[in-house]
């Protein structure tokens, strides 16, 4: 009977050994799985934070291009207009120095006399006037 009782207890150690073995693996098991849904809820907050942070810096990025774009555009604009007001300027002394040898032409004695002997019919002292009238048409 001593035999008997041997195997079952050996039998009995197997079994438990067994079992505590599959328990084990268990364990193992959904610690292993405890472990990966860890790491996977950790690269998921890692992947929302750096969504996040690419959203805010497309964000950055694109105020940056909005303000940079309008500052070139107004950097752009003023060029032009600094070129027109350019243009104009020379346009202005060109004019200034044609009205200003028209003004020391017309402030010439010559000029003054000149006007004055057409226009108003002027003579000097000792001078004769002949006004030519020209002929009627006959008709």
């Amino acid at each position: 009977m001593s035999g008997d009782y041997f195997k079952e207890d050996i039998l009995e150690n197997a079994i438990s050994t067994r079992q505590r073995e599959r328990r084990e693996r268990r364990e193992a098991q959904i610690r292993r799985k405890e472990q990966q849904e860890k790491r996977s809820a950790e690269a998921a907050a890692r992947a929302r934070r750096r969504s996040r942070l690419f959203f805010a810096a497309v964000i950055v990025v694109v105020i940056a291009a909005v303000f940079v774009g309008r500052t070139i555009i107004d950097l752009l604009r003023l060029q032009r207009e600094k070129q027109e007001a350019e243009v104009r300027l020379e346009e202005l002394q060109i004019k200034i120095e044609l009205l200003e040898s028209e003004l020391e032409k017309v402030t010439s004695d010559e000029y003054i006399e000149q006007q004055a002997r057409t226009h108003l019919k002027m003579i000097r002292p000792g001078e004769t006037l002949y006004i030519v009238v020209p002929p009627e048409d006959q008709e």
